[in-house]
C-alpha cells in the first residue's frame, strides 16, 4: 500500500508530467527529422551510409521504431503515462482544492484576521447595522455572501478555480485523440486534371459523393517562383443533396463530410503537340535526373529517318524543349507559335496541361483534438480569473469593524478595491 502510494506520489508530481513532455516534445522532434511511414530498405539505404550522431544506422532505427514513432510502443506508452500523470494529479490536487474552496470560511474573532494579506479596522457606530448594508453591498458588486449576525464571509471570482481542472481534461482528451488519430486516420494523395472526378464513398452511410477539378492554377511572383496553387472542386451528391464548389489553396484546405482535402503539390501530366497537323496528347513522368520539378516524355520524330528525341518542360507556360538525344541539341517550342521543324517533322505546341496534387485525409480524431482545444484555451482564460475572498467583523464589546481580504492573484488591483470598500462599509 505505501508502494502504491509513493509510486502515485511521483506521478501526480510536476516534475515527472514535465520530463514527460519534454520526452514527447524531443521524440516529436525525432519525427520530424526522420521519414516516417518509408519502407525498410529507405533506412538502410540512407542511415547505413550515414548513421544518426554516427551510431544510429538504418537496422538500429528499425529497432527502436524510429520509423514509426508517432505508433510506436515507447510513444504511445509515454502518452498513457502523461495521461495519468494529469488524471492522477487532478484526483489528488485539483479536485480537492476545489472542494475546499466550495466550503465557506468563518473569521468569528479579530486575532484570525491578522494573517491576512489585507486587513482594516474601524472604530463604528452603535447604531447602524453594518453588516446588512455590507451584505447588500456587496451583492450589488458581485460577491457571493454567508451571511451572519455579526460577521460576513464573501468570496468572487470562484470559477477560476475550476480552471487548471478543465485544462488536465483538455490534455488528457488531447493525448488520447492523438493516439486514437495515430491508428485511424487515412490519407490518399491524388493527381487530377482540369475534367476529372474522383468518387469518395462513406462506408459506415453508404453516401456517394463526386470531386471534381473544375480548375487548376498556379500564382507566380514576379521572378517566376511558384507563390500559391488554386485547385477549384465542384462537390457534388445525389445522396447528400449536394451541388457546390469550394477553393482548395496551400494552406487553406477544404473540409468535407470529416475529410480535410489539402492542396499538397502539382505536376504537368501532359501536353498536346500537333505533330505533322496530327494532335497528340502526351503523358509525362518526373524526371528527378535532369531537375526538381522537371516533367518529360520521349518522342520519335522523323517522315523517314525516324529520331528520338527527349521533350521536357519544368513551367505550365511553356517552353517545352525538345532534345535530341545524341547530342542534346534542342529546339524550344512555345504555345500556339509556328510549327518548328525537328528532323522533318513539323511540330507545334498546342497545349500545356497541369494536375493539382491533392491530399484526402479521413482522420476520426480530428472532433476530439478541436474540442479538447477549446476546453484548454477555456481553462487557461478562466484560470487567469483571481478568486477574492473577504471577511467582515462587527465586535460590539471593543465597538470595532475588521475587514480582511485575500486573492490568489493580481493582489495590487485587489488592494485598491479593498480600500475602497472598507471607506464604503466603513462610512455607514
Amino acid at each position: 500500500m505505501i508502494i502504491f502510494k509513493n509510486l502515485i506520489l511521483k506521478i501526480s508530481s510536476l516534475r515527472f508530467a514535465i520530463s514527460l513532455i519534454i520526452f514527447i516534445a524531443i521524440s516529436s522532434g525525432i519525427g520530424t527529422f526522420i521519414p516516417q511511414g518509408s519502407n525498410k530498405k529507405f533506412y538502410i539505404d540512407i542511415f547505413d551510409n550515414a548513421p544518426i550522431l554516427g551510431f544510429l544506422n538504418g537496422e538500429k532505427v528499425l529497432k527502436l521504431q524510429l520509423d514509426h514513432i508517432y505508433t510506436s510502443f515507447w510513444f504511445l506508452f509515454a502518452l498513457i503515462l502523461l495521461c495519468i500523470s494529469l488524471a492522477a494529479c487532478s484526483f489528488r490536487r485539483q479536485i480537492p482544492s476545489l472542494k475546499a474552496s466550495l466550503k465557506w470560511i468563518e473569521y468569528k474573532n479579530e486575532k484570525k484576521f491578522s494573517k491576512l494579506q489585507l486587513t482594516s479596522s474601524h472604530q463604528i457606530n452603535e447604531d447602524a447595522d453594518y453588516i446588512s448594508k455590507a451584505d447588500l453591498l456587496l451583492k450589488k458588486q458581485g460577491w457571493q455572501t454567508y451571511k451572519f449576525k455579526s460577521h460576513i464571509s464573501a468570496r468572487r471570482g470562484l470559477i477560476g478555480k475550476i480552471g487548471p481542472l478543465v485544462v488536465h481534461i483538455g490534455l488528457i482528451i488531447l493525448l488520447i485523440g492523438s493516439a486514437y488519430g495515430s491508428f485511424t486516420n487515412q490519407s490518399k494523395e491524388q493527381y487530377l486534371l482540369p475534367g476529372e472526378s474522383l468518387d469518395l464513398i462513406n462506408e459506415s452511410t453508404n453516401s456517394k459523393a463526386n470531386i471534381k477539378l473544375v480548375d487548376f492554377s498556379i500564382e507566380r511572383e514576379s521572378d517566376g517562383i511558384p507563390k500559391q496553387f488554386i485547385s477549384k472542386l465542384d462537390f457534388s451528391s445525389e445522396d447528400l443533396k449536394l451541388n457546390e464548389i469550394k477553393t482548395a489553396k496551400v494552406n487553406h484546405p477544404i473540409r468535407f463530410q470529416g475529410l480535410t482535402i489539402y492542396q499538397a503539390d502539382w505536376s504537368i501530366s501532359n501536353i498536346v503537340l500537333e505533330i505533322d497537323n496530327i494532335l497528340y496528347q502526351l503523358h509525362l513522368k518526373e524526371i528527378p535526373e535532369i531537375g526538381n520539378q522537371v516533367w518529360g516524355v520521349l518522342v520519335e520524330l522523323g517522315s523517314e529517318n525516324k529520331k528520338n528525341f527527349l521533350l521536357t518542360i519544368d513551367n505550365e507556360n511553356g517552353p517545352l524543349k525538345i532534345s535530341n538525344i545524341e547530342n542534346f541539341s534542342g529546339n524550344n517550342l512555345y504555345i500556339n507559335e509556328e510549327p518548328t521543324e525537328i528532323n522533318s517533322s513539323k511540330v507545334a505546341l498546342k497545349k500545356i496541361i497541369p494536375s493539382s496534387g491533392l491530399i484526402i485525409k479521413n482522420d476520426p480524431s480530428i472532433p476530439f483534438i478541436y474540442f479538447s482545444f477549446i476546453l484548454i484555451i477555456f481553462g487557461t482564460i478562466i484560470s487567469l480569473i483571481p478568486t477574492k475572498q473577504l471577511w467582515i467583523l462587527v465586535n460590539m464589546e471593543s465597538q470595532k469593524l475588521s475587514i480582511g481580504g485575500l486573492s490568489n492573484k493580481n493582489l495590487v488591483g485587489f488592494k485598491k478595491e479593498f480600500f475602497k470598500l472598507s471607506e464604503e462599509i466603513k462610512s455607514f
